[in-house]
């Protein structure tokens, strides 16, 4: 252990060459990861931070909310399921709309107040009552545009009251406005006038069980849906799944190209001292201890590149724009920085073949 760190000393040149490039590869991978979880969140926080368990939509919408459309008179027949301890309307609807300060992007979600379907992020203020008509609670996001519990919003010519703040609960990357299924109906009818012949339509049905989700039973008490749990539901919304595979996949091939750049400079590391390695196998130096120092010094240069890129990563945190949806979660950089560590521990482990081959009397000048 002492002889790996001395000689992480006396070649701090290298090992700084080595620690930068892991550093940036972790604040690459970090910002990618940061990236990926901004989307992955802007687009699913309304389906994730309710009470619903599952959401029942209709066969042909392949899950999606938008594009589902189901009958209010259906939600008895949902909550009358066993294991199904609440029920509730969801009305979706992407548009535009006005505030305080001009133009803002909506995602209107029509619930029922209490039922499943509820936001669970409230941070101030409250939720509309059940049968209120006129009010609504707003994503936080929606802050930047100057709204505030007092504030207005309007679209089209209906105009809601906000009473209440949630967060993490955008849709699509648009930041929502949470009201009574009734209201919703009024802003949907103002921009979709097509649609104001179907007075009981709706977009799904959430539901809220004890356990799993019966998920056949539900199906079978209301024929023509397709029931997902939240979770699902989140990952059915358009993009979002794709998006999340294709980051994941870059990410993965840059942890791949850490390994390989620690494999290759303790390669060299190994070839260049290799006299060193053969004289101290000549003194009694095992194979085995002089791998677990070359193992030890990747652990400390892939340690020391993991805080550089982090450092590096929160830094561009605070200087990108906030328009840029990414998020930097804890629990993100402590799989990345696991996922870095045994990359170059797993780097590290290719020379211990080369050490293996040394042979100590290559000590007294002799040649492998």
């Amino acid at each position: 252990m002492m002889l790996a760190l001395r000689e992480i000393q006396r070649g701090g040149g290298r090992f700084a060459a080595v620690v930068g490039a892991l550093a940036l590869i972790v604040f690459l991978v970090l910002v990618l990861g940061a990236l990926a979880d901004g989307l992955f969140y802007g687009a699913t926080g309304a389906v994730r931070s309710t009470t619903a368990t599952a959401y029942l939509t209709s066969t042909d919408a392949a899950g999606s909310l938008v594009r589902s459309r189901v009958d209010e008179a259906d939600v008895a027949q949902a909550a009358a399921v066993p294991r199904v301890t609440s029920a509730g309307s969801v009305g979706v609807l992407l548009t535009g709309g006005t505030g305080p300060e001009g133009a803002i992007d909506l995602a209107v979600f029509g619930i029922e107040p209490g039922a499943a379907g509820s936001p669970t992020t409230l941070v101030d203020g409250r939720l509309p009552a059940p049968g209120e008509a006129g009010v609504a609670a707003v994503d936080t996001r929606l802050e930047e545009k100057g709204i505030e519990i007092g504030s207005t919003i309007s679209v089209g010519d209906v105009t809601a009251t906000v009473v209440g703040l949630v967060a993490d609960a955008s849709y699509q990357l648009q930041p929502t406005a949470w009201t009574t299924v009734a209201t919703w109906r009024q802003m949907r009818d103002a921009v979709r006038p097509e649609l104001r012949g179907q007075p009981t339509v709706v977009n799904a049905i959430a539901v809220t069980t004890e356990g799993a989700p019966p998920v056949a039973a539900l199906e079978a008490a209301v024929p023509g849906t397709t029931v997902l749990t939240a979770e699902q539901t989140a990952l059915a919304i358009p993009g979002v799944e794709q998006q999340r595979s294709t980051l994941n996949a870059i990410i993965y091939t840059t942890l791949a190209v850490a390994a390989l750049v620690v494999a290759l400079f303790f390669a060299l590391l190994v070839l260049e001292k290799r006299e060193l390695f053969a004289a101290l196998k000549a003194l009694g130096a095992s194979t085995g201890r002089l791998g677990r120092g070359v193992i030890v010094q990747a652990a400390v240069a892939s340690a020391l590149g993991i805080v550089a890129g982090a450092i590096l990563a929160r830094l561009f945190g605070l200087a990108i724009p906030a328009q840029v949806p990414v998020l930097f979660r804890t629990e993100t950089l402590v799989t990345i920085a696991v996922f870095t560590l045994v990359a170059g521990v797993i780097g590290a482990l290719f020379s211990l073949r080369r050490i293996a081959r040394i042979d100590p009397a290559t000590a007294i000048g002799g040649v492998l």
